[in-house]
């Protein structure tokens, strides 16, 4: 059956910056690590930007002090860093775009390359149908052992989201579907669906977007 979906981007989009900096930022003011393990951090992110490490051994060095973390424990530190970081940080323009599309009967997705285990509050939160995020892995017994699966990025976007539509036994009705993103990352995603909205976007974004139809610029104020 054809649905009408609204998906939306994190990182740049719903939130200024990169959550899992401001993830990191939060674990050394609250003392979870070190100054050594912070500039440990900074040294994988340099890497990273410089193509000379995958994004997913990226993700899991910064996340490797979770690394061992009962369920109990990484419970209580994502909610920890939900209240008091990523809440406050939304943008109050997105919140009132997700409301308008579930007031519209639309079917709102979260589809972010940011860790799935930290957004999961957001799904309450929003009201979002539900979430399509970079997954990592815990054993039988729910401890974080920080191995990350594909990085929920460009194409990754487009592939997660025809895997969940498989598994529900939907489609996504293009004509009517909305996409909000930020980066070059999200334009697989803002493809999809015939209204392609460029929330404050980056330069690569915009002028790739210049080829496309139905495309919006938006600018969401902070909070």
């Amino acid at each position: 059956m054809r649905k009408t979906y609204a998906l939306f981007d994190f990182d740049g989009t719903l939130i200024h910056g990169d959550s899992i900096i401001l993830l990191c930022g939060y674990a050394y003011r609250k003392r979870y690590i070190g100054l050594g393990t912070l500039c440990g951090i900074g040294w994988a992110a340099l890497r990273y930007g410089l193509k000379c490490l995958p994004a997913e051994r990226a993700k899991e060095k910064a996340l490797r002090f979770l690394v061992g973390k009962s369920a109990a424990q990484l419970d209580a530190f994502v909610h920890e860093f939900f209240h008091e970081e990523l809440l406050p940080r939304l943008r109050p323009q997105g919140i009132e775009a997700i409301a308008a599309h579930r007031a519209a009967g639309h079917t709102v997705l979260l589809i972010s390359a940011s860790p799935a285990f930290y957004l999961a509050p957001l799904k309450e939160h929003l009201g979002l149908a539900d979430i399509i995020a970079t997954r990592f892995a815990t054993d039988a017994s729910g401890t974080f052992t920080g191995e990350c699966g594909d990085n929920c990025r460009g194409v990754q976007k487009a592939l997660r989201l025809a895997e969940y539509l498989a598994a529900k036994g939907d489609r996504l009705a293009y004509a009517t579907s909305a996409a909000y993103g930020d980066t070059l990352g999200d334009l697989p995603m803002l493809k999809l669906c015939a209204r392609k909205v460029a929330v404050n976007p980056k330069r690569k974004l915009w002028r790739a977007l210049q080829k496309e139809e139905g495309v919006q610029r938006v600018t969401w104020r902070e909070p």
